[in-house]
Order: structure tokens, then C-alpha cells, then sequence
């Protein structure tokens, strides 16, 4: 089964002290949360690999559909330099 792909939807929350709360239903496992939003950020694709590889049994590859940095400013979840809080979707692809 190569190349299958599907959608996972990630939850961003913004903390009372400027930071990020990060959590998908769809991803039980899938918890992070820090006072700097960058550290944060970088985590979450690499915490999906891992959750998704291992409940999955296979290699799993993670990529957000755009820079979610941006999105998350426009949304208004942090402040700029960037990131707006809401639910965004990942794409994982079975290798």
C-alpha cells in the first residue's frame, strides 16, 4: 500500500502567557504545549511521525499543506511574527 494519503486535523490553541497549546482528536497522543510558539511548531510534524508510525505499524511521513507559522498569525492564535490558533490539517502519507 504505497502512497496512500490522509488528512489529520491539529488543534492550535494560544496560552494565557503568549504561548502554543497544540492537540489533535484525530491523533490521541498528540499533546504538546510550551511558552515559545516556535519550539512548539517545530515539534508537531515530527511528534505526528512518530504517534502515526508506530499506531500504524509502517513509515509515515508528515508535511503541513502550507506554513502554518503564517496561518496562525493570520488567524490571530499568536502574535507576529506569527501564528493564529484553530484547528489546521496535516497530511500523512504511508511510505
Amino acid at each position: 500500500m504505497k502512497n496512500l494519503s490522509f488528512r489529520v486535523t491539529v488543534c492550535f490553541e494560544s496560552r494565557p502567557d503568549g504561548g502554543l497549546r497544540v492537540w489533535s482528536d484525530d491523533v490521541p497522543g498528540l499533546v504538546l504545549s510550551h511558552p515559545n510558539v516556535d519550539d512548539v511548531l517545530e515539534d508537531v510534524t515530527e511528534a505526528l511521525k512518530v504517534i502515526l508510525s508506530h499506531k500504524l505499524n509502517a513509515e509515515i511521513d508528515v508535511q503541513p499543506p502550507h506554513e502554518i507559522r503564517d496561518a496562525l498569525e493570520q488567524g490571530g492564535i499568536v502574535p507576529p511574527r506569527g501564528f493564529t490558533p484553530g484547528a489546521k490539517e496535516y497530511v500523512a502519507t504511508l511510505q
